[in-house]
């Protein structure tokens, strides 16, 4: 049956009393609901593989208690803890046929052969492997995708309370991996099981999970669904890490109780932040960081009062929108903004000079303080 898994104020520290010490995971204290597909999401070191490992047993925490359901399984061992893993590596074995591979867990639990047969069967049919296992080759005469499905069928094949999937995406090719990402969320959804995804690729964490943890250097920034986290990012940090953010240093130069009016920086040009857009409480002459999604800016060949003038470096054309890079001149070093377009602006080419304006009812006042990825 499916469990929830809760966390206690868990922290991990490497090399505790050394002058190495790494503080990986700091107090982290989140629950994950019972059937809930969750993603672990966020850059290299920012501890979601180590948060992961410790939920499976394959670390011990250094404080804190981690749960699944009621129990307290911070001290059991992994063997104990009935948890399918899926790693990166797929870690099959290639000695072994298919078939044997995804019954290895119900051959180490003496499972009769008659039910190894039944459930082995019933989950390739799950993953989609039936032909391939009326063949029962060898995992190594399987393609990439294929080796992923044995690897969730081995994990799912003995009912798990909880299944972690650790970047299992990570070595199949763009196509596939967006394939997959849909097939996984289809199986965990007819499963039911509870699930843990890690990755560090946004737009993948985005399309399979339920709801996403935000890590940065051991402490969770945010937790919530895609739409959430992308439209309601809670810092700058967030904002950026989900999905892109163009940001403008700026300083408050008044603020109430329905907006904030801000001057970016170098340029005298003023723009009003709705309240419900910011995510610091200002005040006047505060440094600030405006935040704008590539979607909310736009570029145009006519000047107005609040627009920036840019060089037009790259245009990409990205199927359903066109992305301009413009750079922007500044005092210490020039920036480029990323700009999506519905389509090709009539007369812009790369090149040329343009001016970028703000959508300013979509956004944003950050802090700037923790912008950096």
């Amino acid at each position: 049956m499916s469990k929830n898994v809760r966390y206690e104020n868990v922290n991990k520290i490497f090399g505790l009393g050394t002058k190495n010490e790494v503080h990986a995971l700091k107090d982290i204290s989140f629950t994950i609901n019972e059937g809930e597909l969750f993603c672990l999401l966020g850059p290299s070191g920012c501890g979601k593989t180590t948060l992961l490992r410790n939920t499976a047993g394959l670390d011990t925490i250094t404080s804190g208690k981690m749960y699944y359901g009621d129990v307290d399984i911070s001290t059991i061992p992994p063997y104990k803890r009935n948890i399918g893993m899926v790693f990166q590596s797929y870690a099959l074995y290639p000695h072994m046929s298919i078939f044997e591979n995804v019954a290895y867990g119900l051959r180490v639990r003496k499972v009769p052969n008659d039910i190894v047969t039944k459930k082995v069967n019933d989950v390739m049919e799950l993953v989609g492997l039936q032909e391939e296992l009326k063949r029962n080759p060898s995992p190594t005469a399987l393609s990439g995708g294929q080796q992923q499905r044995v690897a969730i069928a081995r994990a799912l094949v003995y009912d798990p309370d909880v299944l972690l999937l650790d970047e299992p995406l990570a070595n199949l090719d763009a196509k596939l991996r967006r394939y997959m990402r849909a097939e996984i969320r289809r199986i965990q959804k007819a499963t039911n099981i509870t699930t843990i995804f890690v990755t560090h690729d946004q737009e993948e964490a985005m399309a399979v999970g339920d709801r996403l943890a935000v890590l940065r250097k051991g402490v969770v920034e945010q937790i919530g669904t895609s739409d959430e986290l992308y439209n309601q990012p809670r810092n700058a940090f967030v904002a950026n890490f989900i999905g892109k953010m163009n940001f403008f240093n700026a300083t408050v130069i008044s603020t109430d109780a329905d907006e904030t009016v801000a001057q970016i920086d170098t340029t005298g040009i003023r723009v009003a932040i709705r309240a419900e857009k910011r995510h610091v409480e200002p005040q006047v002459g505060d440094m600030v960081l405006i935040g704008g999604r590539p979607e909310y800016l736009s570029v145009s060949a006519t000047a107005t009062e609040k627009s920036l003038p840019g060089t037009v470096r790259i245009i990409q054309h990205l199927g359903s929108f066109i992305r301009y890079e413009v750079e922007i001149s500044r005092e210490i070093s020039p920036v480029t903004l990323e700009i999506d377009m519905d389509s090709l602006q009539p007369g812009i080419h790369e090149g040329d000079t343009v001016n970028v304006s703000f959508d300013e009812s979509r956004i944003a006042l950050f802090s700037p303080e923790g912008r950096e990825v």
